[in-house]
């Protein structure tokens, strides 16, 4: 979960006299470090999440703390601290605006305060969350790859989650993180982690199969689903470069059935990328719940290949569009009309290719029980990788 910008306000409010000013809903990012800036050079080398702390040196010309925190939300910053006092007075309303609009944490501190000392205790607070957050997320690893690490991982988790509670799994894929190297990938996981508001539970991110992870745990499905559709929004606000694709598992009852959930998303996941959709939740998937659900590809390309073999192999000696027309007729419920219209070719054409096909596959498609088979065939056609 990491130290938090409402960490920090909880835990040293009147220690460093921190007064928030903007950005309440990004008070939920993590803090992955922090670092002292009296100017914009160095931004573009932070990693995402980091807080940013100024006295405001290099930042008094008019306009000049806007630019800063421009490139703050460019570059993924956690939140801004403004030592206050001396060099910069009064923080302009157009920052505040911006923060607000962008979700940054904005946060005063007087001058009087040693800023040191608040650099040494969030850097402290940074290390020890992150050690806790990479044993939780282990965890999690485990159950995911290896089912037989399940009761270890609980006893492991049982200090910090409710185990026999409710958990959730939600997955991210992105265009070509494959191919990142692991310090790219960190960031990007670090800049994903900023997109989700306050999440008010246990929860767990990381990277894990080339797919960005989330795990939750006791929390309201609505509210959950709710946090992800603002998490898009600004995701698409802050990394419009990027193509996200999210898959939601289905909510399970105590960790030992994580992987259930973990499964479900990673099908959803694959149903997203495969018809391009941003957010797909397994439970909205019809028949593609089962068919994206089984690990062994061979085996649906078969089931297709094996029903539809006869009129494939036609099409491709004769050139033909056997497949197509079939495929038509049960979208347009048999209407020799309507695919002759999709087609652009004669109805007459249609009924001879449809007989055809009848012949072929000796089937009548007179009943669901005839149909059935043949309308999953292409269902699996979707989603089989081309042989």
């Amino acid at each position: 979960m990491g130290f938090t910008i409402d960490d920090a306000l909880l835990q040293t409010q009147q220690q460093y006299k921190l007064q928030l000013l903007a950005g309440e809903n990004g008070c939920g990012n993590a803090i992955s470090w922090v670092h002292l800036i009296e100017d914009t050079t160095i931004i573009r080398q932070l990693w995402g999440k980091e807080l940013v702390i100024t006295t405001g040196l290099g930042f008094q010309k008019e306009g000049a703390l806007l630019e800063l925190v421009h490139s703050l939300v460019k570059y993924h910053s956690g939140g801004l601290i403004v030592n206050v006092g001396k060099y910069i007075m009064d923080i302009p309303e157009d920052v505040i605006d911006y923060c607000n609009e962008q979700d940054l944490p904005l946060i005063t501190t007087p001058w009087e305060i040693h800023l040191a000392d608040v650099i040494k205790d969030y850097c402290m607070r940074c290390l020890y969350s992150e050690r806790e957050d990479i044993h939780v997320s282990q965890c999690f690893i485990n159950a995911f790859s290896d089912s037989t690490t399940i009761e270890e991982g609980r006893k492991e988790l049982m200090s910090n989650f409710d185990v026999d509670g409710d958990f959730q799994v939600l997955l991210i894929s992105i265009d070509d993180s494959d191919l990142s190297d692991p310090i790219e990938r960190r960031r990007i996981t670090f800049q994903l982690q900023l997109y989700f508001e306050r999440i008010e539970c246990t929860y767990s991110c990381f990277w894990y199969n080339e797919l960005f992870a989330l795990v939750v745990n006791n929390l309201d499905q609505d509210y959950f689903m709710e946090i992800v559709q603002k998490m898009y929004k600004r995701s698409k606000k802050r990394m419009n470069y990027q193509n996200l694709c999210i898959g939601v598992g289905s909510m399970v009852k105590d960790f030992r059935n994580i992987t259930i959930s973990y499964k479900r998303a990673l099908a959803a996941t694959k149903y997203a990328t495969l018809f391009n959709q941003n957010i797909v939740h397994f439970n909205d998937m019809g028949v593609y719940q089962i068919l994206l659900s089984i690990e062994d590809e061979d085996i649906l390309y078969d089931s297709y290949y094996q029903l539809l073999k006869p009129i494939i192999d036609y099409d491709k000696k004769h050139n033909g569009e056997l497949e197509k027309t079939l495929f038509y007729y049960f979208k347009y419920n048999g209407s020799l009309l309507m695919i002759a219209d999709e087609m652009y070719t004669h109805r007459n054409t249609v009924h001879y290719r449809i007989e055809k096909i009848k012949k072929l596959l000796n089937c009548e498609f007179e009943t669901m029980e005839e149909k059935f088979p043949y309308m999953m065939a292409f269902y699996i056609k979707d989603i089989v990788t081309d042989k």
